[in-house]
Formats: structure tokens, sequence, C-alpha cells
């Protein structure tokens, strides 16, 4: 018996030396004396910043708190956490008191983390979430807005992930700015929309050190919307390589749609070798092109896209020192630049060998609403006109592709034999839709009051939750 409790004792005293992971918690109603039990939380998001190690959890209670500053770094399957414990809402609208930046929450010179279901607003000089020279950094499930400059910010930062993220109303620049050549970024399933830039930048500054170059980025999954007040595109890239941006919904943008440049540094910076394919980019008739490829930026894919512009512009703006490598094909688009000389769609192809299967058409003959539904039409020509590309099975809302004999063109499939959305088979996808959905879900109705290949939006073979999500996000 002495040995079995001399055993434990040890255990007990080499958890303290070594640090074992453990849980956290931080309450409006806690103490920072306390132990940061479930029933004894902490205060401060900064004092369970000062404690803990790799592998700790803090879970965040609701309530109103300042940010915090990192003070340690995670490791590989032991990342600090910071989230909001289950059904929490946490809003962190304070800069910390030991921040720097001006930011709301800084991980600075700090590796491993992931920060997780968090409201972040406020920062007076910077970001709501401000990563810099910190590798292997996930936010997530986070609403940033209402920033000065930026939702969610990174500098010279490896393998950083942003995904499942609302970034609206920065001030003065962008939803989600990834910077100074960190590589294998992967920005997915977010929401950028109403900031004074850009909705997602990516810009290797090669200016300011490192090798200038932002390398095997995902820009994949997202819906970008109404930016750029102040300039900029829905998605920027300066000096992007080897990177996938695709399955992006990008829409009323006042700026650029896709830029793809090389931040005037000179051409030796332009943005090279990477897969541009399956987004739908609709641009109003006072903004610049959908598409704008120059300075250098050769070798790049473009297809599967709906490039449209409502007023004189078009599809694709690129110039003669682009055009190497280039292979453009299965696109939507009316127009081309090239070098400032307006081109149809048909010059294009005669001329330069490139777009051979590609279209012009209209919003009005390719969406549903183009006002605010971009989901494909049964009649829309990108129906099965697409290229079927090994890199993606799926759509944005994730309806497998292809549906039919081929993939569809744009970031949506259409579902076979069915509107998606439509699950009172009015034709039309409205609230109407989401209230019988939602009935169905808490049982109020059968199968046969709807049209179940509408309403299993995602293709999965399953009607629940995560369809009812997809139908709110649509409306």
């Amino acid at each position: 018996m002495r040995c079995r409790w001399w055993w434990i004792l040890l255990m007990v005293a080499m958890a303290g030396v070594f640090g074992l992971p453990a849980t956290y918690y931080v309450s409006p109603a806690g103490s920072d004396s306390g132990p940061g039990s479930s029933s004894q939380p902490w205060r401060t998001l900064q004092h369970a910043a000062d404690q803990v190690q790799a592998g700790d959890v803090v879970l965040v209670r609701s309530g109103s708190y300042a940010g915090f500053r990192s003070k340690s770094s995670g490791a590989a399957g032991q990342p600090v956490q910071f989230k909001a414990e289950a059904g929490a809402s946490v809003v962190i609208n304070t800069v910390g008191p030991d921040n720097w930046h001006g930011s709301v929450i800084n991980i600075e010179n700090h590796d491993w983390w992931l920060v997780d279901g968090l409201e972040v607003t406020g920062a007076s000089g910077a970001a709501g979430i401000d990563v810099r020279e910190a590798d292997h950094v996930v936010v997530r499930n986070c609403h940033c807005h209402h920033n000065r400059k930026w939702g969610i910010f990174t500098g010279f930062a490896e393998s950083f992930t942003a995904e499942h993220n609302e970034c609206a109303y920065s001030t003065e620049e962008h939803g989600i700015y990834h910077s100074n050549s960190g590589d294998e970024a992967i920005l997915r399933y977010n929401y950028c929309h109403h900031n004074h830039g850009c909705g997602i930048q990516i810009n290797a500054d090669p200016s300011m050190g490192g090798d200038g170059i932002c390398s095997d980025a995902r820009v994949e999954y997202n819906v970008i919307y109404a930016n750029g007040a102040g300039g900029g595109a829905g998605i920027n890239l300066a000096s992007v390589r080897d990177s996938r941006i695709a399955n992006n919904l990008i829409y009323g943008n006042l700026a650029g749609g896709i830029a793809m440049w090389d931040d005037g540094q000179g051409t030796q910076w332009g943005c090279r070798n990477n897969l541009i394919a399956h987004n739908t980019v609709h641009m109003p008739s006072s903004a610049r092109w959908a598409l704008n490829m120059i300075n250098g930026s050769t070798g790049n894919q473009v297809l599967d896209n709906i490039l449209i512009h409502d007023g004189s512009r078009g599809g694709l703006e690129t110039d003669a020192g682009s055009l190497s490598g280039l292979v453009s094909d299965y696109n939507i688009m009316t127009r081309v630049s090239l070098d400032d000389t307006f081109l149809t769609l048909a010059a294009w192809q005669s001329g330069y060998g490139q777009d051979g299967h590609s279209a012009a058409r209209a919003a009005a003959e390719l969406f549903i609403n183009p006002g605010g539904d971009h989901h494909l039409l049964e009649t829309a020509w990108a129906v099965d006109h697409g290229l079927t590309l090994a890199e993606y099975t799926d759509d944005l809302d994730g309806v497998a592709r292809p549906q039919g004999a081929a993939s569809d063109i744009g970031c949506y499939e259409r579902a076979a034999g069915a509107l998606v959305g439509d699950i009172n088979g009015d034709g039309v996808v409205d609230e109407a839709d989401c209230i019988l959905l939602a009935d169905y879900l808490a049982g109020n109705l059968r199968s046969d009051d709807l049209t179940p290949a509408a309403a299993d939006l995602n293709q999965d073979g399953a009607i629940d939750a995560v369809d009812l999500t997809i139908l709110k996000r649509l409306l």
C-alpha cells in the first residue's frame, strides 16, 4: 500500500515539474488569484496567457474582456488553445494591457497556437488578431470586425491557417492580411465583407526581408463581398507562387476581383505558377476587372472560372509580360484587356490561342438571382461545361463535383434534378424555404413535405443542421 501511495505522489510531483497539459477557465466573475479551475476561474485573458504552456487549453466563458499577448509556445500536437467555452458568447473589445501594436490579441514569437470562437473588435492601432513571427497558428470561428487596420493580420508567419472566420468593417485596410513571405498559408471558409481595402490580401512584401515570395498558399471556399471602397481587390495577391485560389465567391466588390501582381517591386516578383479555378467573380459596373494578372505574373492556370462584369470592362486584364506559360480555358467572360487594349473573347481566342472552350454570358443568363444568389440556373451554360479537376471534388457548398457529365464552371455545382435550396418547390430560394427546413429538423414535418434533393444542400445523403446553415448563408 505504501508503494502505491508513493507512486501516486511521485506522479503528481512529476506533473508539476514537467507541466502536463491542463484545462483552465476564464470568466468575468473570476479572480486571477485563484487556480483557474472550472469552479474558481481566472478573471483576465492576460493572466491566463502568462500561465499556459504547451498543450494547455483555456476555455473562456461568456462576457467582455480585454485582449492578451502570448508568452509561451505550444508544440506539434500540443498547441496552446484559447477557445470560447461551448455555447459561450465571448467578446474581446479592448487592447490588452501588455499588448504591442495596438492589436487586441497579439501572438508574437510563439508557435503552435489555436484561437477559436472569439469575437474580436475595437483594435485601436492594428488588428483584431495579430500574428507575427509565429508559425503553425490557427485562427478559427472568430468574428473580427470594426478594427482599425485588419481583422486578422500575419507577418513572417509560416503554416498559418484562418478558417471559418468572419472579418468585416476594417476601417483602413483589409479583412485578412497575410504578409511578409510566410509560406503554406491556408485561408478557407471565411466571410470577408465591407472592409475598406481588400477582403483577403497575401503580399510577400519583397522589400521587407525574407525571400520575398509566399509559396504553397491555399485560398479556397471563401465568400468575399462589398470590399474595396479604398481600393484593392476581393483577393489581392503580390509575389504569390505555386498556390491555389479556388471555389471562392467574389461579388459586389468596389475595386478589383482577383488581382495578381508584383506589388510594384519589379516583374521578377510577379505571381507565378498558380491555379485559379472554380471561382465566381461578379463585378459591378463601376468596378475594375474580374481578374487582373500583370507585371511578370507568368505560368498561371485559369480554369473553370466565371469572370463577368456588369459594365464596360470584363473578365481578364493582363499584359504581354504575363502570357508566358499561361493556360486559360473553360471560363465564362466577355472581354479581355491586353496591354490596355480591349479584345472580345473571340479575338482573344483566335489571336492568342487561349480559352478555346470558354464562352461569353451575362449574369442574368447564369445566376438564380444576380443580385444575391449566385447558384446556377438550370439553363446556365456553365452547367456541365467545365473541366473536371482532380484537385477539386466539391464546390463552395460541399456539393460533390461533377453532378453531370463534367464539372460546372464557377464556385457552385448545380445538384442534378433540383434547384438547390428550393425546398418548397416554388422555383425560388427564399426565407420560406429556410422556415420549412427548420420545421423539418425540429420534427414538425415529414420528409414528403419538402423536396429532399433540394434540401440536401451539401449532397452528403443526409438532411441535417449543416444544410440549414448553408441555406441561411444563401439568404
